[in-house]
């Protein structure tokens, strides 16, 4: 299944910076500079055709289609465009979230206060895999929720299903992240209750910075009139009519002005590479690995959850007084991982091997 860059040492960053999948400098530069080189005439439409290859591959990851999918440059951008595209909820003036869910999402939240929109925080300490504690804090003043698919803090997976339906039944509109989820475990669009989707490809898919997106559920996209627009928001980008704007009929009304080329080039050589491998194959072999480490550490080390239902594809580990020994041995043998206030972080993914896992484990 090891379709990635050569590189040295043991990668374990899948969830921070994904390693990148062969052929990706191929693909960007076939996708880039070739045709100026070529002499293409009509350089938008080669442009155009990569960037709907992003989408494509994407709508196969996710079970949806590619009209409610919309390539975003970042999460927090993608998270504005879609708060700031709705009727203000006046009477349902709050939205709900967790402390353990990413800061950059929470800060683009924090400015719609401007449309009178005040945050309410889940506690860190709170079990948000029990959708009990969701029920109890979807009072009737939320109008919108912030739902992490995997938390990377904790690396728990939440029931995002139950969630979304939860609010759903409540009136109560969802927003999911799936940034650390996309490419690591397989989501079915078609299956969950979500109103918006927000992910990006620069972790385990592997696709690099720059390509993020956005889905919106078609039944919302008609509600939906984001504020920030340019020429690729336009139901005909070339029709040039400076005094004529209409808004495309699908999520590519949230996209704004010229987009980038380079990053999603890129990325959708990575996606067509995870679909070809299959996410639930991958999904398989990061459990496999994963469970080799749980098995080699005192149960006391595991801060992330064990079981698999409840688990993203990232382990965060915490060996108390030896920690920081634990941390130089890896850093020793070439270990590329990271660590956080919960512990150290490792992300089995399929540029990884038993072998590489026993390694690992050795330095504990």
């Amino acid at each position: 299944m090891n379709q990635f860059i050569a590189h040295k040492g043991i990668y374990m960053l899948s969830h921070s910076v994904g390693l990148p999948l062969v052929g990706a400098e191929q693909a960007a530069a076939s996708a880039f500079w070739q045709p100026w080189q070529r002499g293409d005439g009509d350089i938008w439409n080669h442009w155009l055709a990569e960037i709907a290859a992003f989408r494509e591959q994407l709508a196969v990851l996710m079970n949806t289609q590619m009209a409610n999918i919309c390539p975003q440059s970042s999460l927090s951008s993608a998270v504005s465009k879609i708060v700031y595209s709705l009727p203000p909820r006046r009477e349902r003036p709050v939205i709900l979230l967790s402390e353990e869910d990413f800061p950059s999402i929470a800060f683009a939240l924090q400015k719609t206060a401007s449309l009178g929109y005040q945050l309410k925080f889940i506690p860190a300490d709170t079990d948000t895999s029990d959708l009990a504690h969701w029920e109890q804090q979807m009072t009737a003043d939320v109008g919108m929720v912030l739902v992490t698919h995997v938390q990377s803090n904790n690396g728990r997976q939440l029931p995002v299903l139950q969630i979304t339906e939860l609010a759903r039944q409540k009136g109560i509109l969802s927003l999911v992240d799936v940034a650390q989820s996309a490419g690591i475990i397989p989501i079915d669009l078609q299956q969950w209750q979500a109103d918006f989707v927000v992910g990006s490809s620069v972790k385990w898919i592997g696709g690099g910075p720059g390509a993020a997106f956005l889905w919106v559920d078609p039944e919302k996209i008609d509600q939906c009139q984001p504020g920030n627009v340019g020429w690729f928001s336009h139901e005909n980008p070339f029709e040039f009519d400076i005094h004529h704007f209409r808004y495309a009929s699908d999520a590519l009304r949230f996209w704004g002005g010229t987009p980038s080329v380079y990053p999603y080039a890129v990325a959708a050589n990575s996606l067509a590479q995870i679909n070809a491998m299959g996410v639930d194959k991958i999904r398989v072999n990061n459990i496999a690995l994963s469970d080799q480490i749980i098995q080699a550490i005192p149960a006391s080390a595991l801060i992330s959850p064990q079981a698999e239902a409840q688990r993203g594809g990232t382990l965060i580990l915490d060996f108390g007084q030896h920690q920081q020994q634990v941390v130089n041995r890896l850093n020793d043998s070439q270990v590329h991982f990271d660590t956080r206030a919960k512990g150290i972080r490792l992300s089995p993914h399929s540029c990884n091997t038993a072998a590489q896992i026993e390694r690992l484990i050795s330095c504990f």
